[in-house]
């Protein structure tokens, strides 16, 4: 099943690209001028993940994506990661991207995190922090929202293991994921979902699992520049320490200019080995 799933990405990837291409497509309309967008976020969580003690993280991410023309994108995610203890690790499930909600993701950008985290192996149990793990995306819009259908967008990403992995910043390995986005409005209603598999890299410590995560939501534009949106987020169990995961999220997109964006939200925990609570806010600027 994963193979046929792999095959099909991979096909509508490459269509993708070839009839978003001007030099490829023959009667494409004109590219738009390149565009780009800088993203600066903040996101605190705060779990007891199945233990006796709470554990907090704090996930700042740097996030410039290019958009070439309307459909292709290119984005990298740069981290700077602190963890009230060492045991724990939070960037098992950063590399899912989010629902795509502002003006930056909505032309096919990474988005947020779910700031989930699992637990480690080590013996020590301290304060860490500093570079997270790079993540690399690429996406592109398949099918363009029509009357009838949502926008599809399928995507590829690649986790860079930059973090530290004897502190628990990372897990030390590459990961690939792929997935696939449907958006749709009907009038001022938003209706958002994403799934997404990953491949982790092997390390027995930590027990990781390959795991399918998901993105479901619902928004809806109260007035021309805010838009508050409900999300549900889950995923399996990305470890053999944890189980599965899943919160659900009150988020509002703010449009504060027609170039910067404001992005905030709070989440609650559903499952154990997601964070008993969180919140988040980031900057958009695009130019």
């Amino acid at each position: 099943m994963i193979r046929n799933y792999l095959k099909y990405l991979s096909e509508l990837l490459l269509l993708a690209v070839i009839y978003s291409n001007p030099l490829i497509a023959l009667g494409a309309t004109p590219d738009k001028p390149q565009t780009a967008s800088i993203s600066l976020g903040a996101e605190f969580a705060s779990g007891k993940y199945g233990t006796s003690s709470p554990a907090r993280s704090l996930y700042m991410p740097l996030i410039a994506t290019w958009s070439p023309n309307d459909r292709f994108s290119l984005g990298i995610e740069i981290p700077y990661v602190y963890q009230s203890s060492s045991n724990i690790t939070s960037g098992l499930y950063h590399n899912s991207p989010a629902t795509s909600t502002s003006k930056t993701t909505g032309r096919g950008g990474p988005g947020g995190n779910s700031g989930t985290n699992s637990a480690a192996a080590g013996s020590s149990n301290h304060a860490v922090s500093g570079l997270g793990d790079i993540i690399l995306r690429l996406g592109v819009i398949a099918l363009p929202e029509s009357t009838n259908l949502p926008q599809l967008r399928p995507s590829l990403s690649v986790k860079c293991p930059t973090a530290k992995a004897s502190d628990g910043l990372g897990t030390g390995e590459f990961d690939f994921g792929s997935g696939i986005e449907a958006v749709k409005w009907f009038g001022d209603l938003h209706l958002t979902g994403e799934a997404f598999y990953t491949w982790q890299g092997k390390v027995d410590s930590f027990g990781l699992k390959n795991y399918f995560s998901y993105t479901t939501g619902i928004g809806y534009q109260l007035t021309e520049s805010v838009e508050p949106i409900l999300i549900l987020k889950g995923a399996t169990a990305p470890s053999t320490y944890v189980g599965d995961l899943l919160e659900t999220r009150a988020k509002v997109i703010w449009s504060v200019t027609d170039t910067t964006t404001l992005d905030l939200y709070g989440s609650y925990g559903i499952a154990d080995s997601s964070p008993d609570y969180g919140a988040g806010i980031s900057v958009i600027y695009s130019f």
